[in-house]
């Protein structure tokens, strides 16, 4: 009777306990209410698209692929933040699952202007923020390491890459390296939100991690993408002007950066609400001619280096430079999602994953030894390391690119194959290291960074007092 009327209490103990960290899981009230208002909103806004374009926003159209793609991929993104997992995996498996399930037929739908244009203008939002987000001092004290960090990865991830794919691939050299240097590109996309995320608050400012991860790898990407561009060139050139198109895959980066400088000056005297607009019209629009990526970065340090003294108008431009992040994030890895296509990975998959992980490998040993002599402990190595797993963006935007040009010109089937183990390896390099590496960005951080906000508070407090004796 005792043990049972023990037993009886003891299960009367933890009902209580299970049913309140059940109540404890579950979203407040606030939080309902804000979901409630959102769905209101799209509901609304597809509303408001039906009544001015009519039937162009009907299933069956364009403007309603991308309506279900965004939707699809707001709403996972929140159900991946609910398993406490980073939302941006969400909306690259809303993406995934709205190009290969047999029964969503909008991807169709789908033109290649769109899309291209979404992710351009999102590339360039992100490197905005990025170019806001670097500390200036902290990035002349680090500068040696960012360079390192931006060239020594990129170089040896190229070689390895490269090498495994020419005897596990069976692909030509020119091929090989052309392979090798998309897949040395580590994702901005990935990296920076999350970087900049432990920048506001106060985390791992004091040794500037956050500024070293997010220089070298926007500088990171564009390091590979012209070596990408010059490969291409050289492989797929017919030899007409070849030298003259070497000459400005490598001085287009150059070009980009005296360009953001400049113009990065001329938004210093011009009101906050024109240097928004011209700095993102004018970044997206040279973009497309190659040197946008190191000009959007360029101009919008070089113009925070003025607004940080006005720090109202500097608020202001981040407040209008978030809300645009916020409306396009989901289009961005939703569009990266929908680059993953089931039927590209045919055959050669064990190999392609092979050279991918062999070379990744390396880059992260490469990495670490980079780090050596930089003043970080163990844990902030291995943060480091792990900020330079994910591939998303460049894959993305430069993967297809082999295939389309021999499709285009007819050239031969070999040079198909060959193009078509790009595009797998960049599908593949996306699948593996984008949602791990955003995933361990996520959990890794609140445990490798030390917290500095008593520090930054205390550096404040004096400059203010200074201030007031001056």
């Amino acid at each position: 009777m005792d043990s049972s009327a023990e037993k009886s209490n003891k299960d009367s103990d933890t009902e209580p306990k299970f049913y309140s960290m059940l109540y404890n899981q579950l979203p407040d009230k606030r939080k309902v209410l804000l979901i409630l208002a959102q769905i209101l909103a799209l509901l609304f806004l597809y509303t408001t698209l039906y009544g001015i374009l009519g039937s162009d926003a009907l299933p069956g159209s364009e403007i309603f692929a991308l309506f279900f793609l965004f939707v699809s991929a707001h709403i996972l993104g929140k159900l991946f933040i609910f398993i406490k997992l980073p939302r941006l995996i969400g909306m690259l498996v809303a993406g995934f699952l709205f190009r290969n399930l047999p029964f969503i037929p909008y991807f169709d739908h789908l033109s290649t202007l769109g899309p291209m244009t979404l992710r351009n203008l999102t590339f360039v939002i992100i490197l905005f923020k990025a170019g806001l987000g670097l500390d200036s001092k902290m990035l002349k004290t680090l500068k040696f390491i960012v360079l390192r960090l931006t060239f020594m990865p990129c170089a040896v991830e190229t070689v390895i890459a490269s090498v495994t794919s020419h005897f596990l691939l069976d692909m030509p050299w020119t091929w090989a390296y052309m392979l090798g240097f998309m897949l040395s590109a580590v994702s901005s996309a990935v990296t920076v939100p999350g970087l900049l995320e432990y920048k506001d608050k106060s985390m791992g400012i004091k040794k500037g991690i956050p500024t070293l991860v997010i220089a070298a790898s926007s500088l990171d990407d564009i390091v590979a993408i012209t070596g990408f561009t010059i490969m291409f060139t050289i492989t797929l050139s017919k030899g007409d002007n070849i030298w003259l198109l070497l000459l400005k895959g490598i001085f287009e980066p150059v070009g980009g950066m005296a360009l953001g400088a400049l113009f990065g000056v001329i938004l210093w005297v011009l009101p906050s609400s024109l240097s928004t607009s011209v700095g993102m019209f004018l970044s997206h629009r040279l973009e497309v001619a190659g040197i946008g990526p190191m000009m959007c970065l360029v101009l919008a340090f070089v113009a925070s280096l003025d607004w940080e003294k006005h720090i109202l108008q500097l608020e202001k431009i981040e407040r209008v430079i978030d809300v645009m992040w916020i409306t396009l994030e989901p289009f961005l890895f939703s569009l990266m999602g929908a680059e993953l296509s089931l039927k590209t990975l045919k055959s050669n998959i064990g190999f392609t994953i092979l050279s991918i992980l062999i070379s990744l490998t390396f880059r992260i040993i490469t990495v670490m030894v980079v780090c050596i002599g930089g003043g970080f402990n163990f844990k902030e190595k291995i943060f480091i390391t792990v900020s330079w797993i994910p591939k998303a963006t460049v894959q993305a935007a430069v993967g297809s690119q082999a295939l389309d040009y021999v499709i285009a010109h007819g050239l031969s089937e070999e040079l198909k194959i060959h193009a078509e183990k790009i595009l797998a390896a960049a599908v593949l390099s996306i699948l593996l290291t984008a949602p791990a590496g955003a995933a361990l960005i996520d959990i890794l951080g609140p445990y490798c960074l030390s917290d500095d906000s008593k520090s930054e508070s205390e550096d404040k407090e004096k400059k203010t007092s200074s201030d007031q004796n001056a």
